[in-house]
C-alpha cells in the first residue's frame, strides 16, 4: 500500500515533463524557421542545452521556525535535470526537473518536532541575464529567474527508534522509552534516536488534518550566475527560493494542536545548487577517419586472432583478461576454480574449501570468532573489542532487581488546580510533615506516611483537631489510590479516643524561597529536600522547604538555600493552622513583622547562564563526535543516572548562545540546543531567560 501511495502522482509528473519538451521543442522549431527577411527576428545559433546538477536543499516553515540563528547550510541533498533553449539575446526559456529532501530536527526542552520530506518538482522559468547592460567580450553572467512549478511532497517523522520504542523526551534533555509522568517512569531507560523517519505524517493525522493533498503548486525566484566553459559547456551557480502554496509540507500549520501549532504563513524552501550543461550544436563536424596502412582483411584476422594474455582464448571471447602466464584457464579465459570458493586456484592457499564457507582473499575458511571481530571493528570503530574470550563473556546488560514499592498510607489535607486562599494555605503550612505530589494538572497535599490503615486514621482524627479535614488514601509508587471502603471498615473497627491530642501549640517554621507569578521548572529545586509548592488565589506560585520547630535550625537552613541561589529566602512560621509571627515562633527580632505581607524571593541571576547541549550518550561517544567535541573545546560531561550529558559554553545571554548552536550545527553536531543553568541545574532556555527577566 505505501509503494503504491509513493508513486501515485509519477503519471501525472511524467505527463508534465513531456508538455513542457513538446513546447521547448515547438519553440526551437519556430526560431530556426522564422522568415528571412524580417528584421526583427532573433536567430542565434539555436542549441538546446541540458544541464545536470546538484545542490541542498534548505526548509523554512513551522518546523524549525523557534530555531533562532538557523542556518540554511543545515540542509538535504538535492538533484536537478535541465533543458533550455535561448528566445532573444537575454531571455532563456527552460524546463527543469528537481528530487531530494527537505528536512528540519527541532530540539528544545519545550518542543521537539521533526521531519523528512521527499519531494519531486517539475516546472518552468525564464533567465534574464541583463545583456542589455553587460559587455559583450563577458566571461560571467549574472541572471535572474521566474517560474512556476508543481511540488509533490511525501513527509514522514522520526517518532520510533530502530526496536520500536517510542521517544519520550525527558526535561533534562534525556530521551527515553517512557513519559517521564508515567508512574513506572523510574524504569525508563536512555535510548538515542536513529533518524529513520518511519511514521507517515498525513497518515498520523495526529492535528485532525485528515487525508489533505500531497501536492501544490509553487513560485521559484532565484539569483546566479553563468560562466562559459571550452567545448560547448556552461557552468551555473544560483540559488532559488520557492514559495509553495501549502502550508502543509511539514505536517504543520496554524492550526495544529498545542505545542505543534506553527504560523499562518505557507511553506517555503530553498534550493542552492550548482550545475554543468552542454549546448547541442547544429552542425557536427566530419569525423576523421584513421588510415592505416594495411588492407581492411588483414585488420580483421588480426583482430579476430589476437589473444593478448597468451592464454589459449582470443580476446574477442576472453571474460578474463590479462590471465598471468602460465595460469589454466576454462573455455571462456579465466583461472580455473576448483573448490568453487570465488578464488583462483593458483592464488588459493586452501584449494579444498568447504562449499558455501566464507574465505578471505587468499581462499581461506573465515572463523566465527573472525566474523564477529570485523563485524564490531566496522559496527563501533571506537569499541572495538579485540579479545575474543571477552567477546565470549559478554552479556546484555541488566537492570539491578528490587523489590516491588511497598503500600504506604497516608491523609491527603487538600488539593488544587486553579490557586487556593490564604487561609488554606496556612492551614496546610502549619503541618509539619505536609508534602505535595503533582499528578497532571492538579497538585495533592498529603501528610504522613504509615504502614496501616489505622494509623493513618488515627492522624486524620488529630487533624480534625486542630481544624484540618482531611481523608485517608493509599500510595503505590507514584499513584494516590482511593480506598474509601477499607478505610470505612477499619473506622468502625477502631475505638478512638475523643479527645484528641492538643496540637495547637506545636509551631512550624518553613523556609520560603519565593513567590511568583509563574511555576518554575521542577529542575530547579531537584536539591531541595522537603519542597512544597502551592498556588494561591492571588495567582502567585510559592515554594517552601524544611519543617522546624527550632528557629536556629530553620535559620540554618535558610543560609543554606541563600547559598544555593534563592535569593530573599523567608522564614515563615504557622501555629494551629495559621501565620503567626517570627518572635511569636522564639525568633529574637527586632521592630514589627508585618504578616500581611508576601514575601516575594527570587533567583540570583548572577548565578544564571545559558549553555549549548551537544549530546547524550548512554555509551562510549563515536569516535567522530569525539573529535569533534576536541575541536570545538569547553565541551564538559555531566553524568547522570542513566546516561552523561555534554555541554559547551557558559553564556551570559541567550543570543550569545544560539549564535554558539548556529556554528556547532555546521560542524555537523545536528541535536545541538541550547538550555538554561542555574547553579549547575539544567532547565530550559525558555525559562532561564523568564528567571533573567523577572524584577
Amino acid at each position: 500500500m505505501q509503494a503504491r501511495r509513493d508513486n501515485r502522482y509519477a503519471p501525472l509528473f511524467t505527463m508534465g515533463l513531456r508538455r513542457s519538451a513538446w513546447l521547448l521543442l515547438s519553440l526551437s522549431t519556430c526560431l530556426v524557421h522564422a522568415q528571412e527577411d524580417s528584421t526583427v527576428v532573433y536567430r542565434p545559433a539555436i542549441k538546446p542545452t541540458f544541464g545536470l546538477g546538484t545542490g541542498m536543499f534548505a526548509f523554512y516553515g513551522d518546523v524549525g521556525r523557534n530555531s533562532t540563528g538557523y542556518s540554511p547550510l543545515v540542509a538535504r541533498m538535492g538533484y536537478e535535470l535541465r533543458a533550455s533553449v535561448p528566445v532573444t539575446p537575454w531571455l532563456e526559456a527552460g524546463m527543469y526537473a528537481l528530487h531530494g529532501r527537505l528536512g528540519v530536527n527541532e530540539r528544545s526542552l519545550d518542543r521537539n518536532l521533526n521531519f523528512d520530506s521527499r519531494v519531486t518538482i517539475g516546472g518552468f522559468q525564464f533567465r534574464y541575464n541583463f545583456n542589455q547592460f553587460l559587455s559583450p567580450t563577458r566571461s560571467v553572467e549574472p541572471y535572474i529567474t521566474l517560474g512556476f512549478e508543481s511540488v509533490e511532497f511525501l513527509t514522514k517523522t522520526d517518532l520510533l527508534d530502530a526496536q520500536g520504542r517510542a521517544y519520550n523526551y525527558w526535561s533534562d534533555g534525556s530521551i527515553r522509552d517512557i513519559s517521564e509522568y508515567a508512574p513506572n517512569a523510574a524504569d525508563a531507560v536512555v535510548i538515542q534516536r536513529d533518524y529513520t523517519y518511519e511514521t507517515d505524517v498525513r497518515e498520523l493525522n495526529a492535528d485532525g488534518f485528515g487525508k489533505y493533498p500531497e501536492r501544490t503548486w509553487a513560485l521559484p525566484i532565484g539569483i546566479g550566475a553563468r560562466m562559459d566553459l571550452p567545448g560547448g559547456f556552461d557552468f551555473r551557480v544560483g540559488t532559488t527560493m520557492h514559495y509553495t502554496l501549502s502550508d502543509l509540507v511539514d505536517g504543520v500549520t496554524d492550526q495544529s494542536l498545542a505545542d505543534r501549532r506553527g504560523d499562518g504563513r505557507n511553506d517555503r524552501f530553498l534550493y542552492t545548487s550548482f550545475s554543468v550543461g552542454y549546448a547541442i550544436p547544429l552542425e557536427r563536424k566530419p569525423r576523421k577517419v584513421r588510415s592505416t596502412p594495411l588492407p581492411i582483411e588483414e585488420l580483421d584476422v588480426i583482430a579476430l586472432n589476437e589473444d593478448e594474455d597468451g592464454d589459449g582464448v582470443p580476446d574477442h571471447m576472453d571474460n578474463c583478461p590479462n590471465t598471468p602466464p602460465g595460469v589454466k584457464v576454462d573455455s571462456r579465459g579465466c583461472p580455473l576454480d576448483g573448490d568453487k570458493d570465488g578464488v583462483p586456484d593458483y592464488l588459493d592457499d586452501e584449494p579444498d574449501t568447504a562449499p558455501g564457507a566464507a574465505v578471505d582473499a587468499r581462499g581461506r575458511t573465515i572463523s566465527d570468532d573472525a566474523h564477529l571481530k570485523a563485524w564490531l571493528a566496522w559496527k563501533d570503530s571506537a569499541n572495538v573489542l579485540t579479545d575474543m574470550a571477552t567477546v565470549a563473556s559478554m552479556e546484555p546488560p541488566r537492570r539491578a532487581s528490587s523489590a516491588p514499592a511497598k503500600r504506604i498510607y497516608a491523609v491527603k489535607v487538600g488539593s488544587q488546580v486553579e490557586g487556593i486562599s490564604e487561609e488554606q494555605i496556612q492551614k496546610i503550612l502549619s503541618i509539619p510533615d505536609v508534602r505535595t505530589v503533582v499528578r497532571g494538572d492538579t497538585t495533592f497535599y498529603v501528610v504522613g506516611s504509615y504502614d496501616n490503615i489505622p494509623e493513618a486514621l488515627k492522624r486524620e482524627m488529630e487533624l480534625w483537631g486542630i481544624g484540618i479535614s482531611g481523608s485517608v488514601l493509599a500510595q503505590d509508587g507514584g499513584r494516590l489510590i482511593d480506598i474509601t471502603e477499607e478505610v470505612e471498615a477499619e473506622r468502625r473497627k477502631m475505638i478512638l479516643s475523643t479527645n484528641p491530642e492538643d496540637m495547637t501549640a506545636a509551631t512550624t517554621i518553613r523556609v520560603q524561597l519565593g513567590a511568583f507569578r509563574r511555576p518554575l521548572a521542577e529542575n530547579i529545586f531537584k536539591n531541595v529536600p522537603d519542597l512544597v509548592t502551592i498556588k494561591g488565589d492571588d495567582g502567585l506560585t510559592r515554594y517552601y522547604t524544611g519543617s522546624f520547630t527550632d528557629v536556629n535550625l530553620a535559620a540554618a537552613h535558610k543560609v543554606k538555600m541563600l547559598v544555593n541561589g534563592f535569593d530573599g529566602a523567608f522564614l515563615v512560621a504557622f501555629r494551629g493552622g495559621k501565620r503567626v509571627s517570627m518572635r511569636e515562633a522564639g525568633a529574637g527580632l527586632t521592630g514589627t513583622e508585618d504578616l500581611r505581607t508576601v514575601p516575594s524571593g527570587s533567583i540570583n541571576k548572577e548565578m544564571i547562564r545559558f549553555r549549548v547541549q551537544v549530546g547524550t550518550y548512554a555509551g562510549n561517544v563515536p569516535i567522530e563526535t569525539m573529535g569533534t567535541f576536541i575541536e570545538v573545546g569547553d565541551v564538559e560531561a555531566v553524568p547522570g543516572r542513566d546516561a552523561v550529558r555534554y555541554f559547551h559554553g557558559r553564556y551570559t545571554s541567550r543570543a550569545a548562545a544560539e549564535l554558539a548552536r548556529g556554528e556547532l550545527r555546521n560542524l555537523g553536531l545536528d541535536d545541538a540546543f541550547v538550555v538554561g543553568d542555574v547553579n549547575g541545574t539544567i532547565i530550559s532556555a525558555e525559562e532561564a531567560q523568564r528567571l533573567l527577566s523577572e524584577p
